[in-house]
C-alpha cells in the first residue's frame, strides 16, 4: 500500500477515534458485549496503519537526509501522483502522499489565532507545483513562506529545489511542529522564524509566497513591504486568497507601479502572480 493511501485510512480511523466518546463506548459495550472484539480490532489495524505509516516516511526521510533521494527526483516523486481530487474527498493522492510523509492535517483546528491571522490550512500540492514551476528557484534565491503554519509548503519547497527557504510564522505552536518536522529531513536550506511577519528583514528574498495567511491591517503591511522591496530589486510575489481585505492590498502595489501582474496571470481569481513593475 502506498504512502498516500496508508495517510488516508490513518485519517480515517483517526477520525473515528477521536469522535468516540470512551463513556459512551463503555455503555455501548455493556448493552452489545459482542462490540469490544470489533473496537479492539479495529484499534489494532490502526496501529498496523500508523507503523507502516511511519516506516514508509522514516524511509524517505533516511533518503532526504543521506543525499540519495535529490530534489529533482523528490518533486518528481510527488508531483507523478497527480492533482485529480479523489471522488468524495476533497484532496489528491499528490496531497495525501505530501501530507503523510509530513503527518500534517489539512486543516488545523483548535488553535489561538493572532489578530488578523487565518486558520491553519495547509497548500494545495497543484499550488506548490504551480509556485515551483512559475519562480522556478535556483541555489542563489531565497523563499519566504509567509504564514508557513505547520510547514508544508516550506519543507516541501526545499526538498524539491536548492533555494533557501524560510518559513515565516506567528502561531508558536505551528513553528514547533515545523520544526520538529523540518528535522526529520535535515534539510540544510530550510529555517523556520517565530514572529511577526512585520517585525522580520526579509530583504534577502527573491520570491514569497503567501496561502492567504492574514488578511486586514497584517496584509496590508506585508503588501506595502514588499512593493517597496519590489521597487528597489526583481522580486516575485504568489499571493493566493480573496480579493476583499487582501487582494485588493497587493493590487495597490500595482496601481502605484511597484508591482505587475505577470503576463498569464492579468486576471484576479483566487491567485496572484505578481512580479517588479521596473524589473519586468
Amino acid at each position: 500500500m502506498s504512502l498516500g493511501a496508508q495517510w488516508e485510512l490513518h485519517e480515517r480511523f483517526s477520525f473515528v477515534q477521536e469522535n468516540v466518546e470512551p463513556d459512551l463506548l463503555l455503555l455501548d459495550v455493556r448493552a452489545r458485549p459482542e462490540l469490544r472484539a470489533l473496537w479492539t480490532a479495529l484499534e489494532a489495524r490502526a496501529l498496523l496503519v500508523t507503523t507502516a505509516l511511519d516506516a514508509a516516511g522514516e524511509d524517505i526521510a533516511r533518503q532526504l537526509r543521506a543525499g540519495s533521494l535529490s530534489p529533482a527526483r523528490f518533486r518528481e516523486q510527488w508531483e507523478g501522483l497527480g492533482f485529480t481530487e479523489s471522488a468524495g474527498r476533497a484532496s489528491t493522492a499528490a496531497d495525501d502522499w505530501l501530507e503523510g510523509l509530513l503527518r500534517i492535517s489539512r486543516i488545523t483546528t483548535g488553535q489561538s489565532r493572532p489578530p488578523f491571522g487565518q486558520v491553519n490550512m495547509a497548500s494545495r500540492a497543484h499550488r506548490i507545483s504551480d509556485f515551483l514551476s512559475v519562480t522556478s528557484p535556483g541555489q542563489r534565491d531565497t523563499v519566504y513562506d509567509l504564514g508557513c503554519g505547520n510547514g508544508k509548503f516550506a519543507i516541501t519547497v526545499a526538498a524539491s529545489c536548492a533555494a533557501r527557504v524560510k518559513g515565516v510564522e506567528y502561531g508558536q505552536t505551528y513553528v514547533e511542529s515545523a520544526r520538529r518536522n523540518g528535522e526529520r529531513f535535515a534539510l540544510p536550506n530550510l529555517e523556520f522564524i517565530h514572529a511577526d511577519v512585520r517585525d522580520v528583514d526579509m530583504s534577502d528574498g527573491t520570491s514569497f509566497y503567501l496561502y492567504f495567511p492574514f488578511w486586514g491591517e497584517v496584509a496590508h503591511a506585508v503588501a506595502r513591504t514588499l512593493g517597496d522591496f519590489a521597487r528597489a530589486r526583481d522580486i516575485t510575489v504568489y499571493a493566493q486568497g480573496p480579493r476583499l481585505d487582501y487582494g485588493e492590498h497587493f493590487l495597490e502595489q500595482v496601481s502605484q507601479g511597484a508591482l505587475c501582474l505577470a503576463p498569464e496571470r492579468l486576471d484576479f481569481t483566487d491567485v496572484m502572480v505578481l512580479r517588479s513593475a521596473a524589473f519586468a
